[in-house]
């Protein structure tokens, strides 16, 4: 009879340590699952700013010749000016 008892008492603990188990596994799987979930929601805000980076970066490149252009023209009017200039002055 002493044997049964300790016998149901260990079966009993089995089945209270799987039960804590199972209930802390279902814990771990939820914690997990949310922090994936954060990572992968900061990972496309990275990727969705390093998308307007890159449109950025080409709209500044566009500027770029825009103002080489401007520069040059601004550059061929000043020569024309002073042209002008020298010619009332004479």
């Amino acid at each position: 009879m002493a044997i049964e008892i300790s016998i149901a008492i260990a079966v009993i603990g089995c089945l209270i340590g799987v039960a804590g188990w199972l209930g802390n596994r279902d814990k771990n799987v939820a914690k997990d699952a949310e922090w994936r979930g954060s990572v992968n929601a900061k990972l496309d805000v990275i990727v969705g700013i390093r998308s307007d980076v890159e449109g950025i970066k080409d709209t500044l490149a566009g500027h770029g010749e825009r103002i080489k252009a401007v520069e040059s023209s601004t550059a061929q009017a000043h020569h024309r000016i002073d042209e002008i200039v020298k010619k009332k002055g004479e």
